[in-house]
């Protein structure tokens, strides 16, 4: 079977979602902490008779475009990471679904990752044993049917 490019970019909801919620709780933490950097030097390098809302004040406006740049910067952190999640659960998720089928005693196909994909080899790994199981099964199923067929006397 010939991979096709993904139409889907949330494959695995649970997987993908666990690392959007950390990639936004690094950046709102980096985010944080740049800021109260950047407000203790301005507070402690800046006029010393200014009140605190003054030294923000003083910041905001030396600092507006790099917060706006941060804030507008999320959405494409979090969509590349979504992006490249897809590489690893992607070839997951088809695994998953050829073990089911497997279990379940049904004929699997060949599965091949697309490119790019992490865990290549793993796709011939499952291949190989979905080969020797589908054998043993195919090989079973005939054994049982010539034990079933009347012999002729």
């Amino acid at each position: 079977m010939k991979p096709r490019s993904r139409g889907k970019l949330f494959i695995d909801k649970k997987v993908q979602g666990a690392l959007a919620r950390r990639i936004v709780i690094h950046w709102f933490l980096f985010f944080l902490a740049s800021s109260m950097t950047l407000l203790g030097l301005q507070y402690f390098l800046g006029e010393p008779g200014m009140s605190l809302g003054d030294h923000i004040s003083a910041l905001w406006g030396q600092y507006a475009l790099f917060v706006i740049l941060m804030v507008a910067m999320l959405p494409s952190f979090l969509y590349d990471t979504i992006k490249m999640s897809n590489r690893f659960a992607g070839p997951i998720v088809r695994l998953r679904r050829g073990m089911k089928e497997l279990a379940d005693g049904d004929k699997v196909e060949e599965i091949t990752f697309r490119n790019g994909d992490f865990w290549i080899e793993l796709s011939g790994d499952f291949n190989r044993v979905a080969k020797r199981v589908n054998e043993l099964q195919h090989g079973a199923w005939a054994e049982q049917e010539e034990e079933a067929e009347p012999v002729d006397a």
